[in-house]
């Protein structure tokens, strides 16, 4: 948990999952994300990690519901349990642990009920830099 180790060792943390991402993304290990967006794990951040990521333009996401594919259970429990939440909340950011066979397996029914339901999935990216402009108006 980042909230219990030295900033040190969570900026290496960080670091090393950037440059472990990176090397899967684009094939180069580095520090530098070309997708600014982070999740801590758990949830646990430290005032000095959120600091630390702003400070390299990279945007924390958190969930506002989770299928708890963590736990064992059938891909249908998993289901009724995503749908019972979305029927309160309506909208959110779902955290699924993707690697979760019952994840994959209960999938295609879950996309079919947003669809049926008139939900819509939106790809998150980063906002393109502003235009600049100048006093004459020319970009």
């Amino acid at each position: 948990m980042m909230s219990q180790i030295s900033f040190e060792q969570a900026k290496e943390d960080i670091d090393r999952g950037i440059a472990a991402d990176e090397m899967a993304l684009n094939g180069t290990s580095t520090k530098t994300s070309s997708t600014p967006f982070f999740r801590f794990p758990y949830f646990d951040s430290t005032p000095a990690t959120l600091d630390l990521l702003q400070s390299r333009g990279i945007l924390v996401f958190g969930a506002d519901l989770w299928a708890a594919d963590w736990e064992n259970m059938t891909p249908e429990q998993e289901l009724k349990k995503m749908i019972e939440q979305f029927e309160i909340t309506k909208r959110g950011i779902i955290l699924l642990l993707d690697p979760q066979p019952r994840t994959t397996a209960m999938m295609p029914t879950f996309l079919r009920y947003l669809h049926d339901q008139g939900y819509r999935i939106v790809h998150l990216v980063p906002a393109a830099a502003p235009v600049q402009t100048h006093a004459d108006g020319a970009h």
